[in-house]
């Protein structure tokens, strides 16, 4: 099977297709490299309003690291679009995998937060061939983003019940 159906089922961008899949030298190991291009006639989506907008410009190429398989790191290679929204302005578009500046995808962040759960965090980095800080960074994401998402909507309280558990 190969890399790119793998990845289809697993992490399916509606706006985006997988090309090509090669093995390269990064930051002295060899790693998977799948290049990611925006689907044909698809216009960047604005970071900001989530609207579709024209396109201003595209960015350098950027590597973002994903989960890695087996014993190599996998990196996505895109060289991001600039949305030009009449709202928001000029804007690097909305990416479903990678949150601002970040190199790491929201799948590898959650990935290692889970990891970091059962294992210390740098017996984490370890197993990852990635930093303690990464790791850190992670479990921070991952952390902020279930603090901003939480849910209290059916919890109630009853007041004044004469007794409590510390009775």
């Amino acid at each position: 099977m190969l890399v790119k159906t793998l990845l289809n089922k697993i992490e399916k961008f509606k706006s985006f297709v997988y090309k090509k899949v090669s093995m390269e030298w990064i930051e002295g190991e060899e790693a998977i490299v799948v290049a990611i291009e925006p689907r044909k006639n698809t216009k960047p989506i604005c970071r900001i309003c989530i609207k579709r907008c024209g396109t201003h410009a595209t960015e350098p190429l950027r590597l973002f690291e994903y989960v890695p398989f087996w014993k190599w790191k996998v990196f996505f290679l895109y060289a991001p679009r600039r949305a030009d929204c009449a709202m928001d302005g000029a804007l690097v578009e909305f990416l479903p995998w990678a949150v601002g500046k970040e190199h790491q995808t929201t799948t590898y962040k959650v990935y290692l937060a889970r990891w970091a759960r059962r294992l210390s965090w740098k017996e984490t980095a370890g197993l990852f061939k990635t930093s303690w800080d990464s790791v850190f960074r992670a479990v921070s994401s991952v952390v902020k983003y279930g603090l901003a998402h939480q849910n209290f909507s059916g919890i109630k309280q009853t007041v004044g019940s004469g007794s409590s558990c510390w009775d």
